[in-house]
């Protein structure tokens, strides 16, 4: 990881278990289809505490996961003090993860000056390789909400 990186792409979740792994599938789409030298790209797989210096090097930060709801596919985005309910949820494990490493960058008195997630709703979450269908399909729709709130920032950093 690039010491102090502007802007950080969080990937999280586990590819065993189904839809949880759209976090990974949405970071391969993202860095792919957002190449830029001011962005890093972490795949955060289902880690924990060892996320705490990504979070903590990051002045903005991107969190690519999946996210509680209703209908299975729903593309999601969360900004600031929506984060912590999103991730109080529980909805996987790697979840109280990322809120136990959000509170611990707090603690620590180094955070990301902005943080936003943009999520998609999984379908259930067992252990199978590969997304259901209709999260699959929301990843490309998801990728470009990414690609959004990133050019939006990258709008807003020096060249």
């Amino acid at each position: 990881m690039t010491a102090g990186a502007a802007i950080t792409v969080l990937g999280v979740g586990n590819p065993i278990m189904g839809d949880d792994g759209v976090g990974l599938e949405l970071l391969a789409a993202v860095q792919s289809a957002c190449p830029d030298p001011r962005i890093e790209y972490v795949d955060g797989g289902t880690g924990g505490m060892e996320l705490i210096p990504v979070v903590q090097e990051a002045d903005r930060l991107l969190v690519l996961d999946a996210v509680a709801g209703d209908v299975p596919g729903t593309v999601v985005r969360l900004d600031g003090d929506q984060i912590p309910r999103m991730l109080a949820a529980k909805l996987s494990p790697h979840q109280v993860g990322l809120l136990d490493v959000f509170a611990a960058a707090r603690l620590l008195g180094r955070e990301p000056g902005q943080v936003a997630v943009i999520g998609v709703v999984p379908g259930p979450l067992d252990v199978r390789l590969g997304l259901s269908e209709p999260v699959a399909a929301a990843v490309p729709v998801a990728s470009r909400r990414a690609c959004d709130v990133l050019g939006a920032w990258l709008e807003e950093e020096p060249a």
